[in-house]
């Protein structure tokens, strides 16, 4: 997916490029000019395209090739290697996915009992069973012999954190090793369902008799065998159509809640198209009730809460190392009300293991849930672990909250962690951080870049007098309201840096945009380029005019329509067609540019009224410091182009009625800006894979595929998302301290 991502931005940088370069090179060969600040690098342009075009068309063929490579071997299904390598490929990821998880730290047996009733069981329909009742699952009875004994077809139930996972990964592993001892035993595949979106549509390579929602379940289940273990997409259609599947399906109650009850009409579909192997779905007992209609599998199990003699029992099985723990859970009955799942005990376990009790009661005990998961985030975090990249409190707890924030608010019950975040203008969060660089860095930045930018190149195509009327334009389409920014305070790090990166990379894009405009105007010769510019302007007016109800308003707008058509006549008449058509399409590049700065998304902040802050002193920064590099570069500053300067002042009155519509770039800008602020800040990593394999590491996430990460549980993730990441980012470099105290 990365490899895609970059051969997508080198084809659209490459054919960028070219089509800047193209017009001027071809306007040089046919006899013309090019602007003067680039006319002592004429020279470069052909062989500068014919460099970009090789690399866009070994790009384009490295694309295609990967498109067209086999994406299955040319071994057929049945051959035994298949199975081998499939079943290689599982054993490795169910044990990098119990390494990770917290039950490989906690090893307690967990008590079941079967709920025949949460099913409706195929064989209903004829003949009624008598042991309706739910009955206890001994203590030592295998989770692969209930399993057998339901006739490989099980749900699972249980509390947040009561080990419906572990239970499943231990089943997988069962199922796994009995399909290595048997060649004719289906192969099990762990899958989690948050990753299904429910798609119902069909393609053309769904199988026709399916319907479009059991098509689109196929597709999912198909894609995931391939991008988690390497199974393609014919073999495992081939192998789910003839039975040789077990599907182990984790997590139910986190698919989208609206799309829940879409599972089992989809598994009873699936049973009748396709020839089914064993099959267990996990779920939370209070999610599953609430469904409209019960699976259709042979039975179910619940896992029941651990008792205070369970916990107890580990304690002593483990000894001196967790009497830290045993102190901590004899002072304050609440934590027994606590401690009974899994989940909990091992939050206990990790975060007072190898403590003192001395410590432990000087400290206070963790007598509410809040508390403890503190006290986990503080162990995992303060401990050192194998992996080679570090990151200082702070920086991670940021990051983590972060991640659990949005992963909760888009994803609702799932613990996935996205691999890309899609942001929706500033995703609903409100950081003081944030908010201080994007109004009083970013903004003013944007404004001295687009400001910057546009004069330098007509202080170099026309002269000073057209740079001094492109700075006037860019200045009063800056002070005019709205106003979009707010007087903040605040800091941030190495703002001046910040600064610079925003102005000098903003800067560059406005000067090719702005080379790119001259050079299409005198490619279309300035009669066409006048034609299109027209027609852009009567459109605008004329939506305007539909869209206002007000006559008055409607009046002026008619009027300034009059002055733009017989100042471009006087302005005509002067001769230098082309200087014009420049000037009118600078001025409204210029003002779309302005506008959609002052259009970036700031909602989530309180409309404040504007007390005297102004961006005019950073845009006369920016005017300032293209005169200079315009003298630097040897630009003509007495050259006289008063057809360009009419240009510039009449596409900037052309251009007002504009602010009506929103900028088509606006939302991209802003996603891009939000998305590098947060990384900025520290709220997002820089290197994501990096931090991910740290958190990881450190028991917060859990590796669950190729790529992929997911919050060991939803508990660990909401107790993120709802903490204060600064004061928790305190605690542990108190823990640190600590630790490092007695070394």
């Amino acid at each position: 997916m990365r490899d895609g991502l970059v051969r997508a931005v080198v084809l659209v940088v490459t054919i960028s490029l070219t089509l800047v370069l193209l017009p001027i090179a071809i306007n040089v060969g046919t006899g013309g000019t090019a602007p003067a600040f680039l006319e002592p690098y004429v020279g470069w342009a052909w062989p500068l395209i014919g460099v970009l075009w090789a690399a866009t068309i070994v790009t384009a063929l490295l694309e295609v090739r990967n498109r067209r490579l086999p994406v299955v071997s040319s071994r057929s299904a049945d051959q035994p290697r298949n199975r081998r390598n499939a079943l290689a490929r599982i054993d490795r990821y169910l044990s990098e996915r119990r390494a990770g998880s917290l039950a490989s730290r906690t090893r307690i047996a967990l008590a079941l009992e079967e709920h025949p009733d949460a099913v409706v069981r195929p064989y209903d329909l004829l003949v009624q069973p008598l042991d309706r009742e739910s009955r206890r699952v001994p203590n030592e009875a295998d989770i692969a012999n209930v399993f057998d004994e339901l006739q490989d077809s099980m749900l699972i139930l249980g509390a947040p954190g009561a080990g419906k996972t572990t239970l499943l990964l231990e089943l997988a592993k069962n199922l796994t090793e009995q399909a290595h001892a048997d060649d004719n035993l289906p192969i099990p595949v762990l899958l989690d369902l948050a990753g299904w979106n429910t798609q119902s549509a069909h393609r053309s390579d769904d199988d026709p008799n399916d319907s479009a929602l059991l098509a689109g379940f196929v597709r999912w289940l198909l894609y995931e065998l391939d991008d988690r273990y390497g199974i393609p997409a014919p073999v495992g259609r081939t192998w789910l159509r003839d039975g040789r599947l077990g599907l182990l399906l984790d997590g139910l109650d986190e698919i989208n809640e609206p799309d829940r009850a879409k599972l089992a009409p989809v598994l009873e579909e699936l049973r009748h198209n396709y020839l089914i192997g064993p099959i267990a779905v996990t779920c939370r007992t209070h999610d599953y009730e609430r469904l409209p209609h019960q699976l259709r599998l042979y039975g179910a199990v619940h896992i029941r809460p651990l008792t205070r003699q369970q916990v107890l029992d580990y304690f002593a099985a483990v000894g001196s190392a967790l009497d830290g723990a045993r102190v901590a859970i004899e002072q304050d009955d609440e934590l027994w009300d606590l401690v009974n799942s899994p989940l909990m005990l091992n939050v206990m376990v990790l975060a007072y293991r190898g403590r003192a009790p001395e410590d432990v009661l000087a400290g206070g005990v963790a007598d509410l849930r809040r508390e403890l998961f503190d006290t986990y985030i503080c162990e995992v975090l303060a401990r050192n672990r194998k992996t080679a990249r570090q990151y200082d409190a702070k920086t991670a707890v940021r990051r983590l909250w972060c991640l659990a924030w949005w992963t909760r608010s888009r994803a609702g019950d799932r613990t996935d962690v996205p691999r890309w975040m899609t942001p929706n203008g500033w995703f609903g969060l409100s950081l003081p951080d944030v908010d201080y660089v994007t109004h009083a860095v970013c903004l003013p930045a944007l404004f001295a870049a687009i400001s910057a930018g546009a004069t330098l190149v007509m202080i170099a195509q026309y002269g000073a007098l057209a740079g001094v009327a492109v700075a006037g334009a860019a200045l009063l389409l800056v002070h005019l309201r709205p106003h979009s920014w707010q007087r903040l305070t605040g800091s941030a790090p190495d703002r001046g840096l910040l600064f610079a990166l925003v102005w000098l990379g903003a800067t560059a894009v406005t000067v090719l945009v702005t080379v790119a405009a001259l050079g299409l105007v005198e490619l279309l010769t300035a009669k066409v380029a006048l034609i299109i510019e027209a027609g852009m302007i009567a459109g605008s007016y004329a939506v305007e005019f539909v869209v206002l109800h007000d006559n008055s308003r409607r009046l002026l707008l008619g009027a300034r329509l009059a002055l733009v058509v017989v100042a471009s006549w006087i302005a005509l008449s002067l001769g230098d067609a082309t200087a014009y058509a420049s000037g009118v399409a600078i001025a409204l590049l210029v003002a779309q540019g302005i506008r959609m700065v002052k259009s970036l998304p700031t909602d989530h902040l309180p409309a404040t009224p504007d007390t005297g802050w102004r961006m005019d002193p950073w845009v006369g920064g920016g005017v300032v410091a293209a005169f200079i590099v315009a003298v630097v570069l040897g630009a003509d500053l007495a050259s006289l182009q008063l057809e360009a300067v009419a240009g510039i002042v009449i596409g900037t009155i052309a251009a007002k009625p504009w602010r009506r519509r929103p900028p088509v770039l606006a939302g991209p800008l802003s996603r891009l800006l939000h998305d590098s602020l947060l990384r900025w800040t520290g709220y997002l990593p820089w290197h994501r894979r990096a931090f991910l394999r740290y958190a990881a590491d450190r028991y917060v996430l859990a590796h669950t595929g190729r790529g992929q990460y997911a919050f060991i549980h939803l508990l660990v993730r909401d107790h993120l998302a709802e903490c204060a990441p600064d004061e928790l980012a305190a605690k542990v470099d108190r823990r640190i301290a600590e630790r490092a105290a007695r070394r």
